[in-house]
């Protein structure tokens, strides 16, 4: 049930006694209570909210915010801010009936919380069946969790990231037990399974962390990791202390293991993902911002994107440039990573031109500040990019195919078979497959006695 439909069930059946208590909690008058239907329209605006919000002690108004997040929920919900008689021997509502007391004497008649009973197909007790919701109208209101105001910038530490990067040139592993090994396939980066960019990196930042400290996502309804509690949680510029966090933390990640929280945030802090600054000699955090190197235009108007990058060098090779992974922003790093081919020589990444890259890039990425620069710097990369430019919208490009001929009508349709959408026909006598289809291709043309014939480029 949607929360207008639990607001419109809640005042069309709330008790006379409960109205009346809720009416006097937020300020309402006679005009606003004169219906049901008044009282519903009333409900949702900001009269008394402010007031009320002020009152919550800090774990109510924490379990709120995360009840915003998280959309209608059960009674077993409120079991992290209210407790329950939680034995496994006592009914539903034995285990609960407190809780629903204070919910309802606490949050419900403040005039905040939505409860409304809803249906359900399995049989099922009543307090099973009672729903709670914030509107979405008051998360506004809610009082914002301590902290301080400063303009610093403060620290960001890299280490951890730099030697993750640095693993691709034969460096040490960054982490024990690594969950997303970094590696180079086709030409590109990859994070296990996955084509590296900053999506991909800060899955393993926030694998990297939970797996340091031993925390993972609870098996509690509506709890979250206490390292993903910290990223909801610091969702502004303001600096935070472990002081300031530690009880929303507590409700955020309910039901999981115990961990000290500043002990939590210094490792959030090491791999890269919180900025930390030391007000008043307690470490403050807040997350960090993504720094992305702008390319310097020079103030010659003649000679644009000629400024040097101090993460590029050119190489012996000059169709290629050589990437320093200890200077390389992530976000540089990843566009790299769609423009460009890459590959390890010598213990050194470089970056050469890719068509097929150029021609899979949107146009946003082919002329970012990055791209103009390779193709100002190194030749290859100008030719190859007006290449795909001029060829943008008209040519399909592919990479990882194979093609044969098969003049054998039986043949190919015993090929059409075994492959099946996997085969392209290209005319009467080509045909088009994935690389990793090759070895099903020969066992085919094998058994039917044909022989293999490889035309290299």
């Amino acid at each position: 049930m949607s929360i207008p439909q639990l607001l419109h069930t809640m005042c069309a059946e709330l008790s006379d006694v409960d109205l009346n208590v809720i009416r006097k909690a937020r300020g309402f008058g006679a005009k606003e209570t004169a219906s049901r239907t008044s009282f519903a329209s009333f409900y949702l605006t900001s009269i008394g909210v402010a007031d009320a919000m002020a009152a919550l002690e800090p774990n109510e108004a924490a379990t709120l915010r995360l009840l915003h997040e998280t959309g209608p929920v059960d009674i077993s919900f409120f079991e992290r801010l209210y407790g329950s008689s939680g034995s496994s021997y006592r009914t539903f509502t034995q285990r609960y009936k407190n809780t629903f007391d204070d919910v309802k004497k606490n949050l419900v008649r403040r005039g905040l919380v939505v409860l409304a009973e809803v249906k359900t197909r399995a049989e099922t007790v009543q307090m099973e069946r009672w729903r709670f919701a914030l509107p979405p109208e008051f998360a506004p209101y809610l009082p914002s969790l301590p902290g301080k105001q400063n303009d610093s910038p403060g620290q960001q530490n890299d280490n951890t990231v730099r030697r993750k990067l640095l693993e691709l040139v034969g460096g040490p592993p960054a982490i024990p037990n690594d969950p997303l090994p970094i590696h180079i396939k086709h030409g590109s980066i990859y994070l296990k399974d996955f084509p590296f960019s900053l999506a991909t990196f800060g899955l393993w930042q926030d694998l990297a962390w939970q797996r340091a400290l031993n925390v993972f996502k609870p098996n509690v309804s509506a709890s979250l990791a206490p390292t993903q509690a910290v990223l909801n949680l610091l969702n502004d510029q303001t600096w935070r202390s472990h002081k300031d966090l530690g009880a929303a933390i507590l409700i955020y990640s309910f039901g999981g293991r115990d961990i000290s929280v500043e002990k939590l945030l210094r490792q959030g802090w090491e791999l890269g993902l919180l900025s930390r600054l030391d007000i008043d000699r307690t470490p403050h955090y807040r997350l960090a911002q993504l720094v992305v190197e702008p390319v310097k235009t020079p103030t010659c108007k003649n000679d644009p994107y000629l400024a040097p990058l101090n993460w590029a060098d050119t190489t012996s090779n000059p169709g290629s440039v050589k990437v320093d992974l200890r200077l390389i922003s992530l976000h540089n790093l990843d566009l790299l990573n769609t423009l460009a081919h890459l590959a390890v020589e010598n213990g050194a990444l470089l970056a050469s031109p890719s068509l097929v890259k150029l021609g899979r890039a949107a146009p946003a990425q082919r002329r970012a500040p990055l791209s103009r620069w390779l193709a100002e710097n190194v030749s290859a990369f100008g030719k190859t990019l007006a290449t795909a430019e001029s060829k943008w919208g008209k040519t399909i490009l592919h990479e990882n195919l194979l093609f044969a001929q098969v003049r054998d009508l039986s043949l190919r349709v015993q090929l059409e078979r075994e492959l099946k959408e996997k085969l392209v026909l290209l005319s009467d006598h080509f045909i088009a497959f994935p690389q990793e289809s090759r070895s099903n291709v020969e066992k085919v043309l094998k058994k039917a006695g044909f022989v293999v014939k490889t035309v290299k480029p």
